[in-house]
C-alpha cells in the first residue's frame, strides 16, 4: 500500500500531501505514491518534477507553462538595475584608488583629508589603505588630489554610460546585461 496521497491542482502543482495511515475513502482522485514530493513540485502525468532553484529573487514559477518567469515590468527592472549600478558606483568611488603604486582610501572622510592636505601645501606622512605609511611632498599631495578627482570622474563616467544603456534598453535582457 502507498504511503502518501498527493492532491494535484489543475495546473499540475502539488497542493498537499497526506501521509499514512491512508483513509479508506474520499481520496480517489489523489495520486497514491511512495514518494514524498515537495510542495513546489508538479506532476507531469507520469512523475513528480522538481522545479529547481529560482534563477533570481524576482522569478516565480508558472505552473501552467512549467517555466520560471520574471513578472516585473521593464520600468521596474530598469529602476532596480539603476539602484544596483549606483551602489556599485559608490563602492568603487569610496573603495580606494591607486596613486604612485600605493592604494589610498577614498571614502568621504578621506576625500576631505586629501583635499585639505593638497591645499595646505606642506609635506606629510600619509596613512595608506593597508595602514602602512608613505612620505608625500606638498607637490605629491596636489598630484594625489588630482588622481582622486580623476578616479571619481572615471567612476561617475562609467555610471553615466550604464545609466544611458539602462534608459535605452528595450528588453529585460538588455537591462540585465548592463554592467558598470
Amino acid at each position: 500500500m502507498s504511503k502518501n496521497l498527493v492532491k494535484i491542482l489543475d495546473n499540475g502543482k502539488v497542493d498537499c500531501v497526506y501521509s499514512s495511515p491512508t483513509p479508506a475513502s474520499g481520496y480517489d482522485d489523489w495520486i497514491k505514491t511512495d514518494i514524498q514530493p515537495n510542495l513546489s513540485d508538479y506532476w507531469n502525468v507520469n512523475a513528480f518534477v522538481n522545479i529547481g532553484e529560482s534563477p533570481s529573487p524576482h522569478h516565480i514559477f508558472d505552473y501552467h507553462t512549467k517555466q520560471w518567469i520574471d513578472p516585473r515590468e521593464l520600468d521596474e527592472i530598469k529602476a532596480q538595475k539603476w539602484a544596483e549600478i549606483k551602489s556599485q558606483r559608490d563602492q568603487l568611488e569610496f573603495g580606494g584608488f591607486e596613486f604612485e603604486g600605493n592604494v589610498y582610501d577614498s571614502d568621504q572622510v578621506s576625500q576631505g583629508r586629501i583635499m585639505g592636505a593638497a591645499v595646505a601645501g606642506v609635506d606629510q606622512i600619509w596613512t595608506l589603505a593597508d595602514n602602512t605609511t608613505v612620505s608625500l611632498t606638498a607637490s605629491q599631495l596636489r598630484q594625489l588630489y588630482a588622481a582622486l578627482q580623476v578616479h571619481i570622474a572615471n567612476v561617475h563616467e562609467r555610471g553615466r554610460i550604464a545609466r544611458q544603456l539602462i534608459l535605452d534598453a528595450q528588453t529585460k535582457e538588455q537591462v540585465e546585461a548592463t554592467q558598470l
